[in-house]
């Protein structure tokens, strides 16, 4: 299954702390190319309110198929495209630029 950025999607991500999972939604960041080889890199949402500035809490979250209020949180993980449950949505054109300028803030080198 074809996978893009800024899909929103339901899938077992890890615990950054247990060895344990629990099925979320989470966005995916990785490119098309990317994905075509079986995985994709994905961020974690979450309906709880931003902690630290690289949280995103997104403006359109009922557009993107979410139930809740949302922040995406960069916790980031690679998963086989194959433990995607669900593809809910899709982030809006803004709430998607956001959340790239936080991934580029995350990787900024000095």
């Amino acid at each position: 299954m074809a996978h893009s950025a800024g899909d929103v999607v339901l899938v077992p991500f890890p615990y950054r702390d247990q060895l344990a999972e629990s099925t979320r939604p989470a966005v995916i960041l990785s490119a098309e190319a990317y994905n075509q080889h079986g995985d994709v890199v994905i961020a974690a949402i979450t309906s709880h309110p931003p902690r630290i500035s690289s949280d995103y809490a997104l403006l359109d979250w009922a557009v993107a198929g979410l139930q809740f209020a949302s922040t995406v949180r960069m916790l980031l993980a690679t998963v086989a495209d194959r433990r995607i449950v669900l593809r809910i949505g899709r982030l809006s054109d803004r709430d998607w630029a956001a959340v790239q300028d936080r991934v580029l803030q995350l990787f900024a080198w000095p």
